[in-house]
């Protein structure tokens, strides 16, 4: 187990549900969900300083996945993840996470 407790958004619980039909990208998240565990912040790509939220992302397929760190309680609060297909998908979907991330008040 790793230093940071996973916090899971009810987006995502919906997303790993349906995931039960695809067992290619269930074990593919997991990986991600486990980095995100042992490594935290580390992990992803910082996509906001201000609010900690970081991506990370796998190319095949084009995964992206997006949380937030928050170090007061070690724990990294899951958002979703998306398939990529396009840029402005991917906008629309940091924009509702930025929004939902200022709700939790970190």
């Amino acid at each position: 187990m790793g230093d940071y407790i996973l916090v899971f958004d009810e987006v995502i619980l919906n997303q790993l549900k349906k995931l039960e039909r695809d067992q290619h990208t269930k074990e593919i998240v997991s990986k991600i969900l486990d980095k995100i565990e042992e490594y935290g912040p580390n992990a992803g790509r910082l996509l906001d300083s201000r609010l900690k939220i970081y991506e990370i992302k796998r190319k095949h397929p084009p995964i992206r996945l997006y949380y937030k760190i928050i170090e007061s309680t070690k724990e990294a609060y899951i958002f979703e993840y998306e398939i990529k297909t396009s840029q402005q998908k991917q906008f629309k979907t940091i924009e509702k996470i930025k929004q939902k991330s200022e709700e939790l008040k970190s």
